[in-house]
């Protein structure tokens, strides 16, 4: 029978002494010129810091080597939030053995944690040029120390200039080491530079890190969209769904907007709702809201979502654009003139918005100034990769070129539409409408010229009141602006 508190056990008739759980021993005597260093490595490991300055005050001044104990105290100083006096120590360090790597790149830490980055960045490169070997370490803090150089640099140039040098240290961070937000900054950089299948390419390197975190696969997700991918997209969505069973409000924009792209309004309502319940103050969010009742042709509470997004971000250049739209589908095109003034002045080299402006400007009967517009949209799109995505801007100058008189411009106008629209996979709609035009401008499929007897003039005149109406673009729901 055992007793609380007792030292004894009796089992049987027989009284056994229990062994004492204590063990006691005493602490080496060591030499005075003993090395100690793995003695304070093994307390710092464990966080026992009190330990190790106990150990530290002990051992330094009688220490063949005072490098590791100053090392060691400048680092239990910056876990205690002391930097200056981790500085010091770790100076210290530096004074006693110059070649080590490893106290620079601490001191380096130290700075960049109290946000002298100007002085930390000088420390990682003097790091780079000690370094006998290729350290991703130093390489990602070099990049993000000049990425955040770049995002406060004044002088456009200069700042493009230590951008492209981040993104040169991030990629050798990612060659060398495998450190996850080396690689998240890298696919960052990708995608500022709207270089978006490089951005997957290194995501999905990182998922060999870590094949289930969500954000990741998230931001996958994102850019698949962002090249039409919408399959993809949703694949890595659904992987989310089945991680956390439940996705961030990134991933529900990006759910919704696969949805909205495949016609299901209902469906990126209800995820939009969840958004909107959880974090309602993202531009990007109301921006899709209003597409939706867009589509559905409820323009009051499109313009008022849209509205919200502009309140929200007033430099939206999307929600600028779309509010445009719905402002020309409702018929308020004043209410367009001005909303498409503030989107040029964000973006003074999209053809889109030049072309819709020439169209509100021909409603509000000031052709000149509409030319002038469908004009400059023209050779915007001429000289530009948009031209090859977005022919309509050449279909709708030569919608007007016709309507006020000017045939052989419309007629030029309808070939390069021709010729920018032969690859491309346009809306039955937009195809009845170029038909039609070529009927009454009576261009031979053969060889696209005007027939030029009398008869075939005098037509074209009394077919002037039969031009169809110019066709603005369509828009896509948006996850993020860029």
């Amino acid at each position: 029978m055992y007793e609380a508190g007792s030292e004894q056990i009796n089992c049987n008739g027989a009284v056994i002494a229990l062994p004492s759980l204590e063990v006691v021993k005493a602490v080496p005597n060591m030499p005075s010129d003993a090395n100690i260093d793995w003695l304070l490595h093994i307390y710092f490991t464990r966080r026992e810091f009190e330990r190790c300055r106990r150990l530290i005050e002990r051992e330094l001044n009688r220490h063949l080597n005072a490098e590791y104990l100053y090392f060691v105290k400048g680092l239990i100083d910056r876990e205690d939030g002391n930097n200056i006096e981790a500085l010091r120590n770790l100076q210290k360090a530096v004074e006693l053995n110059s070649k080590n790597i490893e106290t620079y790149k601490e001191i380096g830490r130290t700075l960049y944690n109290m946000g002298r980055f100007g002085q930390a960045l000088s420390v990682f490169r003097e790091a780079e040029q000690h370094s006998p070997r290729r350290d991703h370490e130093i390489y990602h803090y070099l990049g993000e120390l000049l990425y955040r150089a770049a995002a406060t640099q004044p002088q456009l140039e200069m700042a493009r200039q230590q951008q492209a040098e981040a993104r040169g240290y991030f990629e050798l961070a990612v060659q060398t080491g495998k450190k996850l937000e080396s690689y998240v900054r890298l696919a960052e950089l990708y995608r500022k530079d709207k270089e978006y299948q490089q951005a997957i390419d290194v995501l999905e390197a990182c998922l060999h890190l870590t094949p289930e975190n969500a954000e990741v696969l998230t931001e996958i997700s994102v850019l698949y969209l962002k090249i039409n991918e919408t399959q993809r997209a949703y694949d890595r969505l659904t992987e989310v769904v089945n991680i956390e069973r439940k996705c961030t409000p990134k991933g529900l924009l990006a759910l919704g907007a696969i949805l909205q792209s495949r016609n299901d309004v209902d469906g990126a309502l209800g995820k939009y709702s969840q958004i909107a319940d959880a974090e309602p103050e993202i531009a990007e969010l109301w921006n899709n809201i209003g597409l939706c009742f867009f589509k559905k042709q409820k323009f009051i509470v499109a313009v008022s979502s849209l509205r919200k997004s502009i309140w929200i971000s007033p430099l939206n250049y999307n929600a600028l654009y779309n509010l445009s739209l719905i402002y020309i589908a409702s018929e308020q095109y004043a209410s367009a003139f001005h909303t498409l003034a503030a989107s040029i002045n964000l973006r003074k080299d999209n053809a889109e918005c030049y072309m819709l402006l020439g169209l509100c400007l021909r409603k509000l009967d000031d052709t000149d100034n509409a030319f002038v517009a469908f004009e400059r949209a023209c050779n915007l799109a001429q000289g530009q990769q948009g031209g090859m995505r977005h022919p309509l801007v050449f279909l709708n100058f030569a919608l007007f070129c016709y309507e006020t008189g000017r045939l052989a411009l419309a007629t030029e106008q309808y070939n390069r539409f021709m010729a920018h629209a032969q690859d491309l996979l346009l809306p039955t709609e937009f195809k009845f409408q170029a038909t039609k035009l070529k009927s009454l401008l009576r261009i031979s499929s053969h060889n696209h010229g005007i027939l030029g007897d009398d008869e075939d003039a005098a037509q074209l005149e009394a077919d002037a009141s039969e031009v169809p109406e110019e066709m603005p673009l369509e828009v896509n729901a948006v996850v993020s602006q860029n």
